[in-house]
């Protein structure tokens, strides 16, 4: 690139961005380009270690007064981590948009208000969740790929009470992670997309580890942290020939005005069968 890119990276709940494109982020914010990171809901009901845990476990819990209080005692407490991974892999922007992941559906203020940021921030290059990810109708993740979606077709024309001008954002990075996972249950029976975009982020693999250890609140740190870029980055290495790897789904085609071949594949090509298991046999350290 002539010129630094403009990256924002979008998630649902406050681990996302990292399990996703945590990699990747730390790769651009290391070559000098913007990126910035937007959570859309507090978080407070998913996975956390006091409300979807604890209280799993409680005959009665507290009431509506004091439940609130601890939910968004809890939603700071995520909002801390945050900002703690983010340090790590190098990104100083951070937007809490604070919805409820009680119920997460695609409305006019939250499509509104992303625009708007989208419109200020002017993104080249915006990461998300694919929108048909599992059921796509329940799914917080698959909800967050719509409003991205919609907010990002809004941000191409004006808005009253915004003054920004639009803004198109140039291509659309899915999160591979779940999109095109195991056909588990009827609704990821539909198949159809794949993961074509791999990043190679072996070299940075620690920094996304160290991320991850940072959620404690979520339950990301120790040793699920290990599991899951083992199991999922691992297998997004395999496929792309290397260690580990985050995988994307490109939202269209490219257009080129020489055939696009990386360095990655020229090296590849260079590779023993040998060399090539070597190269994907790193692990990283399970202390």
């Amino acid at each position: 690139m002539t010129q630094p890119l403009r990256i924002v990276s979008i998630g649902a709940h406050p681990a996302d961005i990292f399990d996703q494109s945590g990699g990747t982020m730390a790769h651009h914010t290391s070559r000098g380009d913007y990126v910035a990171c937007v959570v859309l809901t507090h978080g407070a009901r998913v996975h956390d270690a006091v409300i979807s845990d604890a209280m799993f476990h409680r005959e009665e819990v507290p009431d509506e007064t004091e439940l609130m209080k601890l939910m968004e005692d809890r939603s700071d407490v995520k909002g801390e981590e945050v900002r703690a991974a983010c340090k790590i892999v190098g990104v100083e922007d951070i937007y809490f948009f604070g919805a409820d992941d009680a119920v997460l559906l695609v409305t006019d203020d939250m499509v509104r208000r992303l625009a708007k940021l989208l419109r200020e921030l002017r993104p080249d290059v915006v990461l998300t969740h694919f929108p048909k990810e599992n059921d796509a109708l329940t799914n917080s993740h698959a909800i967050t790929g719509q409003i991205v979606m919609h907010a990002i077709s809004l941000a191409v024309s004006v808005d009253p009470g915004d003054r920004n001008p639009p803004h198109r954002v140039a291509a659309v990075f899915f999160f591979g992670t779940g999109a095109a996972a195991v056909p588990a249950n009827v609704w990821r029976s539909e198949g159809g997309f794949y993961n074509d975009v791999f990043i190679d982020i072996t070299d940075v693999v620690d920094k996304k580890l160290a991320a991850l250890d940072c959620l404690v609140s979520q339950g990301y740190g120790g040793a699920y942290a290990r599991k899951r870029i083992e199991t999922s980055d691992g297998a997004f290495g395999v496929a792309g020939g290397c260690a580990y790897a985050e995988g994307f789904i490109s939202l269209k085609a490219e257009t080129h005005y020489y055939l696009p071949v990386t360095e990655h594949a020229l090296k590849v090509a260079r590779l023993s069968d040998h060399q090539l298991i070597e190269q994907r046999s790193y692990r990283i350290s399970v202390d």
